[in-house]
């Protein structure tokens, strides 16, 4: 029958795989939705004629969808997508940026609606054949219909974004890159630690106490008189935090601090809660945090002073400066108190 840490290493083991699992049927999932855009961005532009490019009716009819067109000539529409920095107070536009302008291509007997940088006016393009917008087909082509209806019958019924087309591209490999590296050097983890649970987080932490098994037993043996505060489990010699990657271990011998940490959150300075945490300080120089409900806090603090009334419970600005100025005074300051609590208890 596995040992209580071997069943801890185990459970944050699973928990490693599966949520990395997940991480990783995601980025498969994006990447089988996106097949087609990825496939046209490392294969790059083909070059398309004026012929087929006039027989599409769609921008999703053809596989290769980054194409390379030319025309005969090119007219600024005047039609651009400006970009403005506006302040929140007044309403007033402190900056305005032109971020592409739409540009009429002539190829064949059509013309092409091409999306391109400030100032690309060329005869040549690479881009990618998109939907085009709602609001160019409103506010361009409809006032285009308006005004000449045999101009604007010209116009494809689609557009060639030339500015930011690989934006998405580049995107998905700065975010999936690294996630595919996380979730792979997880699994290897993973893998080894299912092979050898020595090597889990779990297991060196409590085998800094001792032998790992005969620790594990000894915090076995407390189990059943283990007081739970949010993750926090407090035992007559031992403190176990769960979280879902680890479970860590630590001797009520080694805390030396613990105070309640109250943290104010606002939205436009507008109050909208407070959340309560513990912290937590041991004698090897450790600190770590367990976030709970301000009653629990106040209970765990509590019966932390029951089982351990050398260590110094609660803040103040003294305790404070003594923690980050000199750790091992302090420690010796609370090894003093225990000397004299252990005396005291003896006498």
């Amino acid at each position: 029958m596995p040992s209580w840490v071997e069943n801890e290493a185990m459970r944050a083991n699973r928990n490693l795989l599966k949520v990395n699992g997940l991480i990783l049927a995601g980025v498969l999932l994006v990447g089988g939705l996106e097949h087609r855009y990825l496939y046209n961005f490392f294969t790059g532009c083909a070059r398309i004629d004026a012929y087929e490019l006039a027989s599409l009716t769609s921008p999703s009819q053809r596989t290769r969808n980054f194409v390379t067109v030319t025309g005969a000539r090119a007219v600024r529409t005047g039609y651009r997508d400006v970009e403005q920095r506006v302040e929140k107070s007044t309403g007033r536009v402190i900056s305005s940026t032109v971020k592409d302008e739409y540009i009429l291509l002539r190829t064949g007997g059509k013309l092409l609606l091409v999306k391109a940088l400030p100032g690309a006016e060329k005869l040549d393009y690479s881009g990618e054949l998109v939907a085009t917008k709602e609001s160019v087909r409103r506010d361009l082509l409809g006032q285009l219909s308006a005004q000449d209806p045999a101009l604007a019958a010209m116009v494809l019924p689609f557009t060639l974004n030339a500015a930011d087309y690989r934006n998405q591209g580049i995107a998905s490999l700065i975010i999936g890159v690294p996630l595919l590296l996380l979730t792979g050097w997880n699994f290897l983890k993973g893998l080894r630690r299912n092979n050898d649970a020595q090597s889990s987080p779990t297991w060196r932490g409590v085998a800094a106490y001792g032998p790992a098994e005969q620790v594990s037993a000894r915090i076995e043996q407390e189990q059943p008189g283990a007081v739970n505060y949010g993750r926090l489990q407090i035992m007559n010699s031992w403190l176990v935090s769960r979280s879902y990657f680890k479970t860590r271990v630590c001797a009520l011998d080694d805390l030396v601090w613990a105070y309640k940490k109250v943290t104010k959150h606002s939205v436009n300075f507008i109050p909208t809660g407070k959340t309560y945490s513990v912290i937590l300080c041991t004698r090897r120089k450790e600190q770590f945090m367990e976030q709970m409900k301000e009653a629990q806090v106040d209970a765990f603090l509590q019966a932390l002073l029951q089982r351990a009334p050398w260590s110094a419970v609660g803040f103040n600005q003294t305790l404070a400066g003594m923690w980050r100025r000199n750790k091992a005074e302090f420690i010796a300051m609370v090894d003093t108190r225990r000397q004299k609590a252990t005396s005291a208890s003896a006498g």
